[in-house]
Order: structure tokens, then sequence, then C-alpha cells
């Protein structure tokens, strides 16, 4: 009797020091109700939230838990079906719960539910691998407007004190990776007591539902893969290649429309001639800090401008694509003011980079080649120098282990499987959804135009189209989106 009063007595002496991890009598995984981790839309009443608890490490069960934020929309049908769709965002490291958004920009909640997950290690889930240290240095970077060696040492530098702080603080930074957030899901499916899942992946959650599908394929009735990422895909190895295929069709389809072709003649030779004056006399632009009052200095150069029309046009709506031309043209013509618009994004900061950076140096980094990265600069002459990532150079300071040999293999699978790409995709293009499809036995590959990278944002019919492949995965989904969305837009001339 001494002995379980003192080992009582133990535990709530423990908990009160604030060691949360002594809850034998509490099973794990385990799905708690409580408040939402963010406001749901004001009109949103039939919403549930709460905490998936699961080990940081399958490994070592009896170690430390983590607590990631779920929100159930539940939908409003007398007698919902009982395949709820499960969804989450990319990244690796962006928060999931931004797309808690409206009914009417949620079709399929007509009569099944909507489960958004977010995933271990983002901005939301306890605890949370953000690196404010990468971010203080690369704004300071930008700020005191120091070279591009300078800038990414500092950068690397601040990673390596985000790695240390991270780990004193008790992460286990190995167990941030697709395998374990794959079985996050599969925890959650098991303990809401849910037969099948129907999952729907953007970008690199599509990677992730690929590693659902792998290793948890009982628990799947239908899968959509957006803008995917494949596991075979050495993304550091073709990312400029996806960015040059996207600029290339934008030059093609001007060439092949008449009116295009007439007012830019030139279009191609226009954008790689202001990248290069770009690189050569970046563009000034001055900006004031609205808290201190500091005054400074923003300079944009040719890969600035490489940037800024693949991610903040071509990543855009049919509308903001179809300006491409014009925007090139005016801004060759020497009209940067829309240009300098982009000087302020370059001081933003994001969520999550500890569990973007884990992933990256887990699963992508271990499997590529650094002759094979550099190469990409040297084939486009037009964008020599120019990179999609600097992650290579931090996972020399963010120690992680390799993941296994298969994570860098095609998942082969039968489940049901909407294969959706992007005409402008400049970051997963369609040939990427195309080679994954090929493996996929019982798959629809559907290519949305006048889109980039995310299309179901863009697009409002492609949402009604995967509702209905949720509604019937053996069926085609709606071909009137294709070809809705080819007849809304026509590159604009001026």
């Amino acid at each position: 009797m001494k002995t379980i009063i003192f080992s009582a007595l133990l535990v709530c002496f423990v908990q009160l020091l604030g060691f949360s991890n002594v809850t034998a009598q509490q099973p794990v995984p385990r799905f708690e109700t409580g408040d939402c981790a963010v406001p749901a839309p004001p009109d949103e009443k039939n919403i549930v939230c709460g905490y998936l608890v699961v080990p940081e490490k399958r490994a070592a069960p009896n170690g430390r838990t983590i607590r990631l934020p779920i929100a159930i929309l539940k939908s409003t049908a007398a007698n919902p079906r009982p395949d709820p769709v499960l969804r989450t965002f990319g990244g690796p490291g962006a928060s999931s719960l931004g797309l808690i958004r409206s009914r009417r920009a949620t079709p399929f909640l007509r009569d099944r539910d909507l489960i958004v997950f977010e995933q271990r290690g983002t901005k939301y889930a306890q605890p949370a691998l953000n690196c404010p240290e990468v971010d203080e240095a690369k704004i300071a970077g930008v700020k005191r407007a120091l070279d591009a060696r300078t800038a990414r040492q500092s950068e690397l530098d601040a990673a390596r004190a985000c790695y240390d702080r991270l780990r004193r603080e008790g992460s286990d930074l190995s167990a941030y990776n697709s395998v374990e957030s794959a079985a996050d899901i599969e925890d959650l499916r098991r303990v809401l007591k849910i037969d099948k899942l129907n999952l729907w992946g953007l970008s690199y959650s599509s990677r992730l539902m690929l590693t659902v599908m792998r290793y948890h394929p009982q628990g799947i009735r239908a899968v959509v893969l957006e803008s995917s990422l494949p596991p075979e895909i050495n993304y550091d190895e073709k990312g400029v290649d996806a960015i040059v295929a996207a600029l290339d069709r934008v030059f093609a389809n001007c060439r092949a429309d008449a009116d295009c072709a007439k007012a830019y003649p030139a279009l191609e030779k226009e954008f790689y001639e202001t990248v290069a004056n770009f690189n050569k006399t970046p563009l000034a632009v001055e900006k004031q800090d609205e808290k201190t009052g500091e005054k400074f200095v923003i300079r944009l150069d040719g890969n600035d401008f490489v940037t800024w029309i693949v991610d903040y046009l071509l990543s855009a709506d049919g509308a903001a694509i179809a300006n491409v031309p014009l925007v090139v043209h005016r801004t060759f013509g020497g009209d940067t003011s829309i240009f300098k618009r982009y000087a302020v994004t370059k001081l933003e900061t994001g969520s999550g980079l500890g569990m973007r950076y884990s992933v990256w140096c887990g699963e992508e980094f271990p499997f590529e080649k650094m002759t094979k990265i550099r190469a990409q600069s040297f084939r486009y002459p037009g964008l020599k120098g120019y990179e999609v990532m600097s992650l290579p150079d931090i996972c020399g300071v963010w120690k992680v282990p390799a993941a296994a040999r298969i994570e860098n293999t095609p998942v082969e699978s039968s489940i049901p499987t909407l294969v959706v790409s992007a005409e402008y995709d400049a970051y997963t293009p369609p040939a990427w959804s195309a080679s994954l499809a090929r493996h996929l036995k019982n798959h629809f590959l559907l290519e949305i135009p006048w889109a980039g990278h995310g299309p179901a944002f863009s697009t409002p019919c492609l949402g009604a189209a995967i509702a209905d492949f949720f509604d019937d995965p053996q069926k085609a989904p709606a071909p009137d989106c294709v070809r809705e969305t080819r007849g809304k837009f026509k590159f604009v001339v001026k």
C-alpha cells in the first residue's frame, strides 16, 4: 500500500513540475477533444476540435509524446457517409489549419465529414519546430544587402543554432519524417474508429499520402494527389528543370496564340534579357520599418525576377497567369512598378522550418548527388546560378539519419487515386504526376489548364470534380471542369 501511495504522489509531483509525459494511466495514441487551435470561420457551428496524442518516436513507445491539432468539420447531412476526407498541407513544414474554409468552398461536406490534420512539427503542433533564428538571419541579410555567399553562411549558422536549441528542448529531430507522419494518420483513423478514410494531399503532403498508401493501405478508400511530389524524384536535382519546363510552356503557348505572338514576338528573349539585366544591376527598392522607423534598401536581382514570375504569377489564378507575357514585356521595357511589389515578400517568414529540414535532410538529400544539383545552374545559360533550394548546405548541420532506401522508390498501389496536375506548375510539373501515375493501377489523371501549383485553390470547379470522385472513385471525374477552365482565359494583350 505504501508503494502505491508513494508512486501516486511521485506522479503528481512530476506533473506539477511540468513533465507531462508521465501519463501511464492514459493510452497512447488517443484523441482529446478541446478548443480549436485556430478560430473557426464565424459561421461555422458544426466543428469538433482536439488533439491527437502520439509517441514522438514509435521506436521509443514509452518516451516523449507530442500533440497534433485536429479539426473535424461535420457534414450536415442526416446520414453522412462513414468515410470522411482527411486533408493536410504541404511544405514540408506548412501548417494545415488554414484549410478550414467555408462550406461553400468544400463541396463534399454535403455528405461526408472533413478532417483537417496538422502534421507533427508544424505551426500549431506541440512542439512546433520553428526556427526564428533562421528568420532573423534572413531578414537581416535582406536589410543589410549581404552578398549571396555571406547571406547563405549566416542562414547556415542560424540553422545550426536552431538545431542545437531544439535538441536541448528535448525534440528528437529524427522522428519528424513522412513515415512517422503516416503512422500519425493511421493512429487517428484507429482512435476515431473510422473504417476507411479518403485522403487528399497537396505538394509535399501528396508524398505523405503516398507513404500512407505504402504502409497503411487497409484504412484507405480513395486518394487525391494534387501537384504531386513523387518519392522517387530527387527534387534538388530536378527543381530548375521543372521551372524551365513551366516557363517554356508559357513561351510556347504565347507563340501558338496569334494575338500573343503578334504582341510579344520576342517574349522568351525579353524574359532572359531581363533576368540578365537585373543580375548585372539589381533593382533598389527603398523601405522603412513600420515599428522602428529604420530605412533600408531591398535589392532585387535577376534570380528574384525568376522566382517572382514562377511563384507569384504562375502559382496564382488563371487571370494572373494570363498577364505573364504582358508583365515580362513591360518590365523588359523599363516599367518596374509591378516587380517592386516583390520586395516585401523577401521579408516574409514561415513556420515549421525544423520540420522542413528534418524531412528534407532525411528523405531527399541522402539520395541526391551534389554534382547533379549544381549541374542545373549551368544547363540553362539564361538561369546560370539560379537555385531552387538551399537545403543541401543546411543538411550539413541538420544531423538526422537517412531514411530507408525504399523511401526513394515509387509507391505501387491499386487504391483508387485521382492524380491532379496543373499546366503551369513550376514546382511539381505535370510530367511528375504522369510518371507517378504509372505505378498506380487504378488511377485517373487530370491536368488543369491555366493553373499553377495547387490548382484547387485557383480553380473552383476542381473542388466539385474532387467531390464527385470521392462519391464514386471508380468513375472519371468531371471533364467539364477542364473544358470550362481552358475556355475561360486568354493571354492579355495591351
